[in-house]
């Protein structure tokens, strides 16, 4: 329970300083744009960045002065939530509350049960007044990422200034301490293709019906194997970039109230899709899905070719030229399985295990993983090292991305600073 414990408190800290910092006297530190900061909130605050080695340089009034700075730019930002029109419906926060505490549980291999166990123990909460609190951080977050989207966006920095960057902060980024490179074969577990055309059918019997006049709430109470089939298959609002590329392609052809002449594949099955409206930033949409689930063939399918690749791996280019050929993975199967650098403390906690006794150059057995089989190879191991464009250049690239943003929005908040009244309370 010791591992689960620590695990709890690391992915919910923010959530945690709410009810482990001290009992603090109320009062309000500033009000930005109307809005206060409460004295606990920037006590709390500083409390938990003294304890970081940034705050650790620092005198104690440039703590104070630092993170009411961080404060302010924070109320700056979310101001700007009502005058662009912003919404963000209660329906998505508790979709991504829902889906934070599942990934929670999931990652440490318990059920809710065990985890609302864990929470209250250790927090001292309940799982709704949990909930509650990470509701809160995560709207704070997904408002100021709207914001950042609609005025900064994602900025694709170019190799000149990717280079630019490392060139001028590389003896400023992080090291990577006991560390290893890893390459990868994914093996995917699909459905015979048998199934998949037997599904489609059923599908398509379902359009047929909607044709007919049945209501698609019904269909999709009585067919549907999806979570949403006890809402009518509705799935609320969903920003663009959230579903499934093929799911999303179908949305966009219809119209409000239209729903898919034909069934939409992807990895979870045949879908039925269907638009129940519209807003600026996001659709509201429903389906009615029918999986598609390899069967226990599928899966010994997949083994025995997984078993043949590693017995016929000799050479690094042996598993390379396999990776090319068989691998799944669209993200490596280019580079020859490549998946880069991971610091073992920061690894995924399924690629652990298998890695963790292998030699370099040794490849893995064959290790199941969400639904594809997979091989490691560990191809290099360091107790440090330092970042290069050669070996990390895509590490590299998102930290320059996220610098040239920064230095965009840092901009922009000193412009819209002076556009809101600011009143600092706190003299202390």
């Amino acid at each position: 329970m010791k591992k689960f414990y620590l695990v709890v408190v690391a992915l919910a800290g923010l959530v945690a300083s709410a009810f482990s910092a001290p009992v603090l006297m109320e009062g309000i530190a500033a009000i930005v744009d109307g809005k206060p900061i409460m004295r606990s909130e920037f006590l709390n605050n500083l409390y938990h960045f003294q304890e970081t080695p940034e705050g650790a340089a620092m005198t104690e009034e440039q703590q104070k002065q630092y993170v009411l700075d961080k404060l302010i730019e924070e109320k700056v930002l979310l101001s700007r939530i009502d005058r662009d029109s912003i919404v963000v419906s209660d329906a998505e926060i508790d979709q991504r509350v829902t889906a934070h505490l599942s990934q929670l549980a999931a990652s440490q291999n318990v059920n809710m049960a065990t985890l609302e166990k864990a929470i209250r123990s250790q927090l001292g909460v309940s799982m709704a007044q949990y909930r509650e609190q990470l509701a809160k951080q995560i709207r704070s977050h997904v408002e100021t990422q709207r914001v950042r989207q609609r005025h900064v966006g994602a900025v694709s920095p170019t190799k000149k200034e990717v280079d630019f960057f490392y060139q001028t902060y590389k003896d400023s980024l992080p090291r990577q301490y006991n560390c290893v490179q890893l390459s990868h074969i994914q093996l995917k577990i699909e459905p015979d293709s048998a199934i998949v055309d037997s599904v489609k059918r059923l599908a398509e019997n379902l359009v047929d019906s909607l044709n007919l006049g049945i209501k698609f709430e019904l269909l999709a109470k009585n067919h549907s194997q999806d979570s949403s089939a006890e809402k009518g298959g509705d799935l609320g609002y969903y920003r663009r970039g959230l579903l499934d590329p093929a799911f999303e392609r179908t949305l966009d052809l219809l119209k409000n109230g239209q729903y898919s002449s034909t069934p939409v594949k992807t990895d979870r099955g045949w879908h039925i899709v269907r638009v129940i409206g519209r807003k600026e930033d996001g659709v509201r949409s429903a389906h009615i899905l029918l999986r598609t689930i390899p069967t226990a063939a599928d899966s010994a399918r997949v083994l025995q070719l997984a078993d043949s690749l590693r017995a016929s791996i000799k050479t690094k280019d042996d598993f390379s030229a396999a990776a090319k050929k068989f691998s799944t993975d669209k993200s490596s199967n280019f580079a020859g399985g490549l998946l880069g650098w991971y610091q073992k403390n920061e690894m995924e906690p399924a690629y652990v295990d298998p890695v963790s006794n292998l030699n370099v150059g040794e490849v893995s057995e064959p290790v199941e993983i969400d639904g594809s089989y997979h091989l490691f190879r560990l191809d290099d191991s360091r107790q440090i090292r330092e970042l290069t464009l050669e070996e990390d250049y895509g590490k590299i690239e998102a930290m320059a991305a996220n610098h040239l943003e920064n230095e965009k929005l840092n901009a922009l908040l000193k412009k819209w600073r002076e556009e809101v009244h600011i009143e600092i309370r706190m003299t202390e």
